[in-house]
């Protein structure tokens, strides 16, 4: 009697039915080990998120914002110039701030900042701006602050819960500064993080640009020593009389605005602060194994430029993956932060050869 089937055919099927298996049931008990499928995976079956449609962005310094800079972008100047707000939403990430306030400060006329008495996942934490407040006294007068007290989670409940109430609690915050009597403003929506050019913005305020527009920002992980592409665009500007959908972080636009600022992600100075937003933001998830929290592991990671909890990069090529997942750093500090330049014995750690952070603040 012939074999139902033959031997050379057998093997594969059977190999490929046991590894598919292996994977499923792996995969039912390990989220690291899910993430790594996904993400290993995603060129193959994913696209992008954001707008798709990528606006030139045209910047020289001393530049003169006239009629020629907007017609070089394809806009009209505008009749009246209007006033910028900056909205964010604020944990600890005073530095950060420090640098944003002075970066935007020839252009934004008020600064409103929404920060938690607890983190999105609920956890207790300190309101740590308004126990700082005089790092920021020079901005006292254009500075709008209000305090979001958040809730406990339930048992299996998202910490977005918690990130999207606070989110409406700023949009409540905007709408109380509303002015009829003025021009309508320009409203930066971004994470404290995510710092926009001061003349990214001037342009937008001398010419009729698309409203909203994203800003595509230059990536950073930890410091400005370690590059991570171009990919970020939640940050976006909304003409405040044309804002529909309240203040938020996902894509309200088709087109963005190349080249318009930064993003650096866990640019902390203390090793705590890394542990806090590990354990308290959105994503804490990802911390499969509190080893990932271990301080010594977190200042390893951070002067390698790995991923800080130990996941494959999000990339939707695989020519971005490889280049993600080894990363060269940079000795560039050219076109970072002025105030970070002017500042560098103070913000050591956030330039090229400052990967060492300290232990513990009192945040």
């Amino acid at each position: 009697m012939l074999p139902l089937f033959h031997y050379g055919t057998l093997r594969p099927q059977l190999l490929l039915a046991v590894l598919l298996f292996l994977a499923f049931h792996a995969t039912r008990h390990s989220l690291q080990i899910h993430n790594f499928i996904s993400y290993s995976t995603r060129p193959l079956w994913d696209r992008p998120l954001g707008p798709a449609d990528v606006l030139p962005h045209y910047y020289a310094e001393g530049i003169h914002y006239d009629t020629h800079i907007c017609e070089l972008h394809g806009w009209k100047p505008r009749d009246e110039r209007p006033d910028v707000w900056d909205a964010v939403l604020f944990s600890t990430e005073l530095d950060l701030l420090e640098i944003r306030m002075h970066e935007l400060d020839s252009v934004v006329s008020k600064f409103f900042i929404v920060e938690s008495d607890l983190t999105f996942t609920g956890l207790p934490k300190n309101l740590t701006f308004a126990e700082n407040g005089g790092r920021f006294a020079t901005f006292e007068h254009k500075i709008i602050y209000s305090v979001f007290h958040a809730r406990q989670l339930e048992p299996d409940e998202s910490p977005f819960v918690n990130e999207i109430a606070q989110r409406q609690h700023m949009d409540s915050l905007l709408r109380d500064y509303k002015d009829p009597s003025r021009p309508p403003p320009l409203v930066i929506f971004s994470d404290v993080d995510e710092i926009p050019y001061a003349h990214t913005m001037r342009l937008l305020q001398y010419c009729e640009a698309p409203s909203p527009i994203h800003l595509q920002m230059r990536e950073y992980i930890y410091s400005f020593e370690w590059p991570a592409g171009e990919g970020s665009w939640r940050a976006q500007v909304h003409r405040w009389d044309l804002m529909s959908d309240g203040y938020g972080h996902s894509q309200v636009a088709g087109v963005k605005l190349a080249n318009a600022g930064w993003h650096c992600s866990f640019c902390f100075r203390y090793i705590e602060e890394f542990v806090n937003k590990m354990r308290g933001y959105s994503h804490a998830d990802r911390v499969t194994d509190l080893s990932l929290l271990d301080p010594d592991r977190i200042q390893r990671v951070i002067c390698e430029g790995s991923d800080i909890f130990g996941m494959l990069p999000e990339a939707y090529r695989y020519k971005d993956l490889l280049t993600l997942m080894d990363k060269d750093p940079t000795l560039s500090a050219v076109h970072i932060p002025r105030y970070l330049i002017e500042n560098s014995e103070k913000f050591r750690f956030l330039l090229p050869g400052g990967c060492f952070r300290e232990r513990s603040s009192s945040i």
